[in-house]
């Protein structure tokens, strides 16, 4: 080893590494993109391209984001400086039932897709994915099937019943993007039109995924009133077609409903038991965003308008103050708006910290890169983590935390090669001070970049507070990825 010539030496660091065993301090070589060597590399300073001195700091796998949409940003704002600022080196997009692709036939439309923002959807996750890879990522992606898609892509009639023929072609449609890399189907029931699915849909669809040995994913079809079921309904879904199953950001909205997370995880542990492999994720805030849906208006108090697009300049206001300039009701106040964006304050913080501890839980920004406004997970949900619930809550210790956002989403969604510091893994690392990281995005101001984070390389190569001569990222396709 004397003679070798490493790209990049992480010098004097205390090694978490993902698997959430104890920290240990060493050096780290970098050799064409992966992690060579750990160890006492002393003597290979000088022959190295770049030292990094890591001294006082953490060094830890690149954070990966379970739950983005920043499917079209690829391609509108390739910088991700809302990922690369806080240590996420891979994101998985495609969620909530809507993706890049495949592009809804002529006429068909969904207020969900608004979540991606207004760059032109492909005709094909091959398209799409070779879109990617001619300008390079910034980041590593990973993507999901939106089966809103699947369902503007092949029914006349997206908000009816699927007629067997269309069936078909969803079920093709899935098929062809799986083959072409997808990693597994999302599903939106909150949302029209994926809402309108009935069981005997999303099982022929889920199986197609289970064939693969892909994923589902699910924004469940209620947060509130009924979550329970609408838990147990997906949750079935992937006992009965044996596919691996994610909750996505796991929550119980509403005064009424706080405190269900303790039956709804009961539950979920219970399908855990009898076989299923199933997980969730969770933002660590209490409050959620989404598209503004008018008939929230008179059930939340605290609503915040992130973008409109008939009243711009009412990014950033709430909702009631809103009404009461304009001398109408909310419900009246949010139908002017639409279509919108909001933030809606009706979430418990002992529910969010109750699913963030369980052992089967990732962590999933949510962030919406497209509103003028947005939430401040976007910018702030990895050093969030890191400052609130490891160094001042201690919910978590920082091994246990890291794990959370490495190494077990690496495996539940099969990123081989991601997700740990061990040699031989693609060198996705982050660099950070653990006394002083915290997330900066405030609801008042939500896209301050956070503090802390002192280094993050992508594939080897740094992305934070610097240009890479090349994005360094992978598009990571499932007949790759998957282990």
């Amino acid at each position: 080893m004397e003679h070798l010539s490493y790209d990049v030496i992480i010098h004097g660091g205390w090694i978490v590494d993902g698997t959430g065993e104890p920290r240990y301090r060493a050096d780290i070589g970098i050799i064409d993109q992966k992690i060579f060597a750990i160890g006492d590399l002393n003597v290979h300073y000088a022959a190295a391209a770049h030292l990094i001195d890591a001294h006082q700091r953490v060094v830890a796998p690149g954070f990966i984001d379970v739950h983005g949409h920043d499917d079209l940003m690829f391609v509108a704002r390739p910088g991700l400086e809302w990922k690369t600022s806080q240590g996420v080196t891979t994101v998985i997009v495609g969620n909530c039932g809507v993706s890049a692709a495949p592009r809804p036939i002529a006429g068909n439309v969904a207020a969900a897709l608004a979540l991606l923002g207004d760059t032109p959807l492909f005709g094909s996750f091959s398209a799409y994915f070779a879109q990617l890879e001619a300008i390079r990522p910034m980041i590593n992606v990973a993507a999901l099937v939106g089966h809103a898609n699947l369902r503007l892509s092949a029914m006349s009639d997206p908000v009816a019943d699927p007629n067997p023929q269309e069936q078909q072609t969803m079920e093709t449609l899935l098929d062809q993007a799986l083959r072409a890399g997808a990693i597994g189907l999302s599903t939106g029931l909150a949302y029209a039109p994926g809402g309108n699915a009935k069981t005997a849909e999303l099982l022929g669809l889920v199986r197609v995924a289970a064939k693969h040995g892909a994923i589902h994913t699910s924004h469940i079809r209620n947060e509130a009133d009924d979550v329970e079921a609408a838990v147990d309904e997906v949750l079935s879904l992937g006992h009965e077609a044996g596919c691996a199953t994610v909750i996505s950001h796991h929550k119980c909205m509403m005064p009424a409903n706080w405190g269900r997370t303790v039956r709804t995880l009961a539950n979920f542990d219970g399908f855990r038991n009898q076989g299923i492999k199933a997980a969730m994720d969770v933002y660590p805030y209490n409050a959620s965003s989404t598209i503004l849906i008018p008939e929230r208006s008179d059930l939340i108090e605290d609503i915040k308008i992130t973008w409109s697009e008939p009243h711009p300049e009412c990014a950033g206001a709430y909702l009631s103050d809103l009404a009461a300039r304009w001398q109408c009701s909310r419900r009246e106040a949010a139908e002017r708006l639409t279509p919108a964006g909001a933030i809606y304050f009706a979430m418990e913080e002992a529910d969010v910290q109750r699913v963030l501890s369980h052992p089967c839980c990732m962590v999933g920004s949510d962030g919406l890169p497209d509103d003028e406004n947005p939430h401040p997970r976007l910018w702030g949900t990895f050093p969030r983590v890191l400052r609130k619930y490891v160094r001042q809550t201690q919910l978590l210790t920082l091994e246990h935390a890291v794990a959370k956002m490495t190494s077990l989403p690496a495996s539940v969604f099969g990123l081989s090669g991601r997700g740990k510091v061990k040699v031989g893994m693609h060198a996705d690392i982050v660099v950070f001070d653990p006394d002083t990281v915290q997330d900066r995005a405030t609801w008042e101001s939500p896209t301050l970049r956070s503090a802390g984070i002192d280094h993050v390389l992508v594939n080897g190569v740094e992305v934070h507070a610097s240009t890479p001569p090349i994005r360094p990222g992978h598009v990571l396709k499932r007949s790759t990825s998957l282990r």
